[in-house]
Formats: structure tokens, sequence, C-alpha cells
């Protein structure tokens, strides 16, 4: 047993102050209540005692001598005399419980240092063991770390006018707002009138088919977030496409030189200019992109929290959803999809950043007449959009409404470069889930050779394609 004290941290003298407090002084056990359990009591004697003080707590009697020894005998523990003896030796040790504060925050932290060194422990076994890979063995050192410093079961409780003014003071600072945000600022008005910016903590899930555009949209709103406010940063983790694929794109967006052209290298004088001034514009914004081709869930939370620690994370892209992993993740994968969407919620919380995942639909959406999503036609959704603060779906116009074309104008017939003419698509952004704005619909017109997107100020009504009817036979 000396050994043992040596070795492992905890104070028995706090354990038995808090203990004889609580026999003194009822009302004590209000004030341990919610900081620490029975498991967080080292001495084994002390846990089962306070076991018993929680249970006549609970059950609103008096925590005496004669009914915690009562209570330990409908708990079955061997000793009934011995534990009466040293309910005695705990009353008497304690003189007032003016310093039980003290004492209660000492076995709180005793128990915590136990915690870390069990789990450091069990981390120490799995490394010699080469249980997990090192991007895994770093987040969990993290977890562990970042778990201690949280751990706080109930936080104080704030009083009405603490409440009020704190409050008061945002709504200040909210009639001060010219911009009417409270929020990033994405760059584009209606979107910022329907979610007034996007918000710290929330988790905003992005849809569509493939062929959309809603890689591109995903940097239409990082350049626009990095410039419009104040030189914010922005991570993209883009598990689709490169990064010298996504530099394309963004150099195609900044530049109006088609991505066609810059592919292919067949640019002019005017636009090697243009792309020039391009680059000057867009390395002066604070955008980081993930280099590695690693997708597991524990390697992004560890660079956004690395970015966050040095100040330079304030918006987190990720493209898209179904290509992230999570590790040792039994179930099926719309179990470990749903794994990782809450990860995502808790990671956006934590770091007090918006994410924004990008994600695609199932293809039962092409089966049916009405093409518009919703959010059942998440991709292996599960709890996607539970997790989700926003939901937004991108769709082409096309796919849900009724052409009207007039008699001259068929598209068979149409020269090509009538056909071309307008060289955008109109593409509407869906907001089917909004915690804290309308649900509504947003029009952009989305110029593909440009991966760019401009949003409309007027709402144009959508025409929707007229159901078909199967003919009966008799």
């Amino acid at each position: 047993m000396e050994n043992r004290t040596k070795t492992v941290p905890y104070n028995n003298d706090a354990e038995m102050y808090v203990l004889g407090s609580i026999l003194l002084e009822n009302e004590v056990i209000n004030q341990v209540i919610g900081k620490l359990l029975p498991e967080d009591f080292y001495n084994e004697q002390n846990a089962t005692i306070f076991k018993a003080m929680l249970t006549l707590a609970n059950n609103e009697q008096k925590i005496e001598i004669v009914s915690v020894t009562e209570q330990l005998v409908r708990d079955k523990v061997a000793n009934k005399e011995e534990y009466k003896r040293y309910l005695v030796e705990l009353l008497d040790m304690i003189p007032s419980v003016s310093s039980v504060d003290l004492y209660i925050n000492v076995v709180e932290e005793k128990a915590i240092e136990r915690k870390i060194l069990s789990n450091m422990q069990t981390l120490s076994d799995d490394i010699l063991t080469s249980k997990y890979d090192f991007n895994t063995i770093l987040d969990k050192a993290e977890d562990i770390i970042l778990k201690v410093i949280k751990k706080r079961r109930t936080s104080e409780f704030m009083s009405i006018a603490e409440a009020a003014k704190k409050v008061y003071e945002q709504i200040e600072g909210f009639v001060g707002n010219k911009t009417d945000l409270t929020g990033l600022n994405t760059g584009y008005q209606n979107l910022n009138k329907a979610t007034l910016g996007f918000q710290n903590g929330d988790l905003m899930i992005l849809a569509a088919r493939p062929s959309v555009g809603k890689s591109s949209f995903a940097i239409n709103l990082a350049l626009n977030i990095a410039e419009f406010n104040n030189d914010k940063h922005v991570a993209i983790f883009s598990l689709e496409m490169s990064i010298e694929q996504l530099m394309m794109r963004i150099f195609s967006c900044k530049s109006n030189v088609e991505l066609s052209k810059i592919r292919s290298g067949q640019l002019s004088s005017d636009d090697l200019l243009l792309l020039s001034l391009a680059k000057e514009e867009v390395s002066k914004l604070n955008l980081h992109f993930d280099e590695s081709s690693n997708t597991n869930i524990a390697d992004i939370r560890a660079k956004c929290r690395q970015l966050k620690q040095a100040n330079q994370l304030d918006f987190i892209i990720i493209d898209y959803l179904q290509l992230v992993t999570a590790s040792d993740v039994r179930g099926n994968r719309q179990e470990e999809v749903s794994k990782i969407s809450r990860q995502l919620k808790t990671l956006a919380r934590e770091l007090e950043v918006p994410i924004l995942a990008l994600s695609q639909l199932s293809r039962s959406i092409e089966t049916r007449e009405d093409k518009r999503p919703v959010l059942a036609d998440l991709r292996e959704s599960g709890s996607i959009e539970q997790d989700a603060d926003v939901v937004m779906f991108l769709y082409k116009r096309t796919d849900v409404e009724e052409q009207q074309l007039s008699l001259n104008e068929n598209k068979e017939e149409m020269p090509k470069d009538k056909k071309d003419e307008k060289g955008y698509e109109e593409i509407v952004l869906s907001i089917a889930k909004n915690r804290q704005g309308p649900i509504d619909y947003i029009d952009y017109h989305f110029y593909g050779a440009l991966s760019h997107f401009t949003e409309q100020k007027e709402k144009k009504p959508i025409i929707f394609k007229k159901k078909t009817r199967s003919l009966k036979t008799n």
C-alpha cells in the first residue's frame, strides 16, 4: 500500500474532509454533486460511502452516521461496524466546512491526474503493440488532453441579471453592425440574409448530384469568406481534387479565363496578364490547402486543431463527406458516415468555427419524377440531417422545371453559338434545413467554364414539370 501511494496520485485527507463535511452539513453535497462521482475517490472505502450518500440525497433523506450505515447495509457492504467507526472518525476530524471547496477541487484534480495516467498507460501499450497508425495515436493523445481541459461535468449557474447583461451587449453589438451579419460574410447577399452569415459552431451540409457545381460553389465561398472578412483563414480539405486542380479553378474564377484554356495552355498574352493579376490577388488570401491524401477524420481534426492553435482557422471546407473515413468503426458505411458527421459537429463547436461539408445525393433521386432534393436524399444519411445546423441543396432548374420553347426554338435546330450565348446554367440553392433562419431557395447563375457562381437578386419562380399520368387499362 505504501508503494502504491507513491505511484498513484490521490489525497486521502481531502477525500475524508469532503465526506466529513457532508456529514456535518448535508447541504455541502449540493456543491459536490456534478463535480465528483464515486469513482473519483481513490480510497475504496471513501468511494463506497460517497455512493451511499448520493443515494440518500437522491431519496431526499438526511445524511447522518445512522442513515449512511443503513444504506451501506442495503448496498450489501461487509464490515458494517468498521464502516460505522470510520464514519465517526470522519465527522470528528471536521472543525468546520469553510474550506470544503478547496478539498473538493483537490479530490477532483487527483481524479483527473489518475485518469490521464491511466489513459497514457493505455496509449503507451497501443504504441508498443503498433495497434494504431501514427496519426491516430496523435489524435488519441490530443483527445486525452482536451477531455481533461474540459472536464467540468456542470458549469456554474449564471444569474438572469448576468445573462441579461451579456445578451444585451450582444444585441447592442448587432445594432452597430452595419452589415446585419452575426457570422462570416459569404459574399452572397441573399445567402447572408438567410443565414446572417455562417455561424461559429455550425455544421453545414452542401449536397448535390455530380456535375452540378458543388465543388465550384464551395471554392467561391472560400474565396469570398477569405476576401470579405478582414483576413479570415479558410482551411480546405479536398479529398477528390488535387491542389493543382483546385488552383486552376481558382485562377479561372478570379481571372475570367476559361478553365479549358488554362488546362490546355492555349493562352493569349491577355490571358496570361489576367492570370498574373489573379495570382497576385489570391496570394494575399488566407487559404490553407491540405496537401495529404489522408481521408481519416482523426487526421482532419488534428490538422484543424493545429491551425486553430496558431490563430489561423475561421472556416473549414471538406470536399466531400462520403470520402472521409473513421478509425475503429465496426458497423456499416452508414454508421461510419453518421459517426463522422457527429465528430464534425463536435469539432465545429470545439474550435468555434463553421464547417461546410459537401455531400453526395443518393441515386434514388434520378428515378423520381420530382427531382428536387429532400433531406432523405443525402447519401448514407444516417444522422447527417440531424447533426447539421444548415442543409443546402444545389440543383439545375432544367432538372425540375418545365421547359417552354417557342415553335421556332428547337435545341436540335438552334445554331451552336445561339445555344452557348448565355454561357451559364441556372442553378437553385435550396436551403432545406436552417436551425436559426428561413427555409428558402436562392437563384444563381453558374458559369461552368469559369467555375464561377453569381447570385441573382430577384427570385425567379420555378415552373414545375407536370406530373405524367399512367394509362389505365380496363
